[in-house]
């Protein structure tokens, strides 16, 4: 299980990567693409490397309630939201590049708790 968390943490980094790279583009669509798909991967391989019923996206939200229970951490549920913001503004764009700039430091936030908390 720790290798498929390991695993996650490598796609979702490169998701990010990508995520900066789009925005350094100014392409603030992928940007939030990215950004979203960073804290989807993040967040999926964490549930699943716990053995935690996962079977689509959909399960994100419950699984970010989840962690925010268990670990007694509520600001994940709201860096999560950071990361729907992102898949709304992919679909939408009507964000600005500061409003993008700052959920995905919130995602990167995220994806630093899901390390700590894969230990």
């Amino acid at each position: 299980m720790a290798t498929q968390t390991a695993a996650g943490n490598a796609t979702s980094w490169a998701f990010m990567a990508k995520a900066e790279a789009a925005l350094a583009r100014a392409d603030l669509v992928a940007a939030s693409r990215k950004g979203w798909h960073a804290a989807a991967y993040g967040l999926r391989d964490f549930a699943r490397s716990k053995g935690w019923r996962y079977t689509g996206f959909r399960r994100l939200y419950e699984v970010s309630d989840r962690l925010a229970d268990k670990y007694g951490d509520a600001e994940i549920d709201s860096l999560f939201d950071s990361a729907d913001a992102l898949e709304v503004n992919s679909v939408q764009c009507w964000d600005s590049r500061a409003g993008v700039e700052y959920d995905l430091r919130r995602v990167g936030e995220l994806l630093r708790r899901l390390e700590r908390l894969a230990v």
